[in-house]
């Protein structure tokens, strides 16, 4: 196709959508979005979204949400080194045992697949990606190939 034939089909269709009437809005619609959007501007700023609010109260929102960040995690690390903490993590470690067991059957099997892909020559596994590769290229080209076959037999007919 060359761009010359394009642009006879683009001035084509411009035609066509120019000729096209323009569709009404149902009864009452109009009214109802100019009634939202009258509502939506007189919110007040704090029931808008972020990038409405003023400025400094936004450095100040951000501001507040570092300190109280540092806080938790200062407060946490505190938490962590007393004795009551450890007392605490003893009893739940011993009610959540199952979890390690999970954990460790869970690194075997990781080790054991590492183990069997370390076994397997690099060049085999190129060849197995470039393979997938090749054969999602080729059902891309099928794909484009029966497109523009079912659509150029509904232009023809």
């Amino acid at each position: 196709m060359n761009p010359h034939d394009s642009d006879k089909l683009e001035a084509a269709i411009h035609g066509v959508l120019r000729r096209l009437p323009d569709r009404k809005a149902p009864a009452g619609f109009e009214g109802r979005v100019l009634a939202e959007l009258a509502r939506r501007a007189a919110l007040p700023w704090w029931r808008k979204s972020f990038a409405h609010w003023p400025s400094f109260v936004r450095m100040g929102f951000v501001a507040g949400s570092a300190v109280a960040a540092l806080a938790l995690v200062y407060g946490l690390f505190a938490l962590g080194g007393s004795r009551g903490a450890l007392q605490v993590a003893g009893g739940i470690s011993n009610s959540l045992a199952w979890i390690a067991f999970a954990r460790d059957i869970v690194s075997t099997f990781d080790g054991k697949v590492r183990m069997l892909i370390a076994a397997v020559p690099p060049l085999w596994l190129y060849g197995a990606a470039g393979t997938v590769a090749i054969c999602y290229a080729a059902l891309a080209a099928i794909g484009a190939a029966t497109y523009r076959a079912v659509t150029f037999a509904r232009q023809t007919s």
